[in-house]
Formats: C-alpha cells, sequence, structure tokens
C-alpha cells in the first residue's frame, strides 16, 4: 500500500459516518428488523466490543485501500463508477459468500442477511468513492 496515510483517515472518518448514520437511520426505516437484534445470538451491548463497530470502518478502508491500489486498473470511468466499482466487488468477493456461511449457520433471516450485503457494499462505496476523488 502506498503511504498515503491521508487518504485511509479521511475514508475511515466517511465509512464511520456513514456507518453510524446508517445505524441510527436503520431505526426508522427498518424498525421491525430491528427486533430481530433481541435474538439470543447476538450479544448484549457492552464497550468490551462494542469499540469494534467504530473500528471497524478503518480496517475496513485499510483493507480496501491495499486491494485498490494493487487493482486500480481494473476500475475505469468516473469516480462514482469507480467507487462502484470497488463496491460490487467487495460485495461480491468477499460479503456474498460469508454472508451465505452466517444464514446457514445463524437464526438470522433473509432480510437482516441482504440488508448486511447491501450495508457492506456501500460502506466499501463510500470508501471507493474517496480513494477515486484522492487519486486523481
Amino acid at each position: 500500500m502506498k503511504k498515503d496515510y491521508s487518504t485511509v483517515l479521511i475514508a475511515g472518518l466517511a465509512v464511520l459516518a456513514f456507518s453510524v448514520s446508517m445505524l441510527y437511520a436503520a431505526v426508522f426505516i427498518i424498525p421491525g428488523m430491528l427486533e430481530e437484534y433481541y435474538n439470543e445470538v447476538f450479544r448484549a451491548s457492552s464497550w468490551k466490543t462494542d469499540w469494534l463497530f467504530y473500528a471497524h470502518p478503518f480496517v475496513l478502508t485499510v483493507a480496501l485501500k491495499w486491494f485498490w491500489d494493487r487493482n486500480r486498473d481494473l476500475f475505469k470511468g468516473s469516480a462514482v463508477v469507480q467507487a462502484l466499482g470497488l463496491g460490487t466487488t467487495y460485495a461480491l468477493v468477499a460479503l456474498v459468500p460469508v454472508m451465505i456461511l452466517t444464514f446457514s449457520a445463524i437464526q438470522i433471516s433473509l432480510l437482516m442477511v441482504i440488508t448486511w450485503i447491501l450495508y457492506g457494499f456501500a460502506q466499501a462505496t463510500v470508501a471507493g468513492l474517496v480513494f477515486a476523488v484522492r487519486s486523481k
């Protein structure tokens, strides 16, 4: 990965802001689905693990930046098209396989799995937009 720490930091902050926004928006957009989180397969809220939610965008953007630097030539077009390409690639290569495994192992609804895939796609697209804009 290029020593472009500011891009990773900006992308991480953008993904974090998006993630927190979507967390609160989901309460209003899909309130019924949130009832599933009261299932015993999920941990109770605790700072011992909650901090991982806030660290995840930065871990994700480091990994996506590494992938972006190695495969940038695959993504052509405007910054938005490039970002959508990165989001789609991440969703197809990483999210769909792990969500199939998750759905088969944990009692969660298909709606929850689909929203997690869309959420991850959107996170990668946000990071990709930062990468595309800052690499021009």
